[in-house]
C-alpha cells in the first residue's frame, strides 16, 4: 500500500494506470475509520482493480469549532486497517494541498441546493456546501471511475450526486447500504465518543426507525408513521430527539414526500451529548 499527503505522489502513482482496463475506486473519508469504512472498501475492492482512499478531516464541512476540535484522528491504526484491507494508495493531504493560500472559491450549488436545505441543511449551515467542495478537490486530484458513499448520510449522498452530474465528472456513484452493529446501531466514528451504555441507549434510534418503517409498510400516512417512530424515541432513555422525519429520497423534500416507495425515515438525537444520525429506507 502506497500513503502519501501530496498529489504529486498521487499522480505518479496513477500514471502507471492510464492504460488498459484499470479501474480505479475511491472512498472518501474524515478517517477515524470503522467497520462501516471498510465494507465500503470491500465493495470498491470487488468492483475496481485498485482502490484509492483519502483520508481528510474537512475544516469547511463543521459548522460547530469543537465538533472539528474533538473528531477523533487515529492516522496510523486507519492506514493498517487499510493496509489490511488491501487498499491500494491512501491519501491524506494536508489541508493547504486541499485548499491552496488564497483559495477561498467554492462551487455553484443553485441547481442543486433543494437536495441540501432541510434536514441536516437547516441544522448544519454551510455543512453541504463544504462536502461539495472538498469531494470536488478529490476526484480532480484522484480521477477515479467509481465513488463509494455509505447510504448512513443519505442527504450528502444525493447532494453528491446532484454535484457530480452538474459538474460532468465522468464517475458513477455508488450509494453502500448502513453498516450496523448486532443492536442495530448505526457504524459511526462518533461512536467511539459514547461509554457502553451511551451506545445501548443510541440502539433505540434505530428501533424508532423501524417502528415507523413497521407503521408505513402497514398503510399509515406519512404523518401516521413519523408520529408512532417519535412517540417511540421519546419514551427511550437516555436519547434526546432534535429531529424524526420522513422525506422524499429523490427531492428530500419533507413536505412533498410522494408515495411510500419513496420514503426515507431520518432521525438526529443526542445521547450522552453526541450528535448521531441514522435513516432507513421504507423500501430498499
Amino acid at each position: 500500500m502506497v500513503k502519501s499527503i501530496n498529489s504529486r505522489d498521487y499522480n505518479k502513482w496513477r500514471s502507471h494506470f492510464t492504460q488498459g482496463n484499470s479501474l480505479i475506486g475511491f472512498v472518501p473519508t474524515m478517517g477515524a475509520l470503522h467497520q462501516g469504512h471498510l465494507y465500503l472498501v470491500q465493495q470498491a475492492k470487488r468492483q475496481c482493480s485498485q482502490v484509492v482512499v483519502s483520508i481528510f478531516i474537512n475544516p469547511r464541512q463543521f459548522n460547530d469549532a469543537n465538533d472539528l476540535e474533538n473528531y477523533p484522528v487515529r492516522l496510523e491504526e486507519d492506514f493498517a486497517l487499510l493496509a489490511n484491507e488491501g487498499v491500494d494508495f491512501v491519501l491524506a493531504p494536508s489541508a493547504y494541498e486541499i485548499y491552496p493560500v488564497g483559495d477561498t472559491s467554492s462551487l455553484d450549488m443553485s441547481s442543486y441546493l433543494h437536495l441540501a436545505q432541510g434536514l441536516e441543511g437547516d441544522r448544519r449551515p454551510g455543512h453541504f456546501q463544504g462536502v461539495v467542495d472538498v469531494v470536488s478537490r478529490l476526484l480532480n486530484i484522484v480521477k477515479p471511475q467509481k465513488m463509494y458513499l455509505g447510504k448512513k448520510d443519505y442527504q450528502q449522498l444525493k447532494v453528491l450526486e446532484a454535484m457530480v452530474r452538474k459538474e460532468k465528472f465522468s464517475i458513477d456513484v455508488v450509494g453502500v447500504p448502513t453498516q450496523r452493529a448486532s443492536t442495530g446501531l448505526a457504524l459511526s466514528s462518533r461512536n467511539a465518543l459514547l461509554s457502553e451504555e451511551g451506545r445501548a441507549s443510541a440502539s433505540q434510534i434505530y428501533e424508532a426507525l423501524q417502528c415507523a418503517k413497521a407503521s408505513a409498510l402497514h398503510g399509515d400516512d406519512s404523518d401516521m408513521a413519523c408520529a408512532k417512530g417519535k412517540a417511540f424515541l421519546q419514551s427511550a432513555e437516555g436519547v434526546k430527539e432534535e429531529y424524526f422525519l420522513i422525506a422524499n429520497r429523490h427531492t428530500m423534500s419533507v413536505n412533498e414526500v410522494g408515495n411510500p416507495k419513496e420514503w426515507v425515515i431520518f432521525c438526529a438525537a443526542y445521547v450522552e451529548g453526541v450528535r448521531l444520525i441514522d435513516n432507513v429506507e421504507v423500501f430498499d
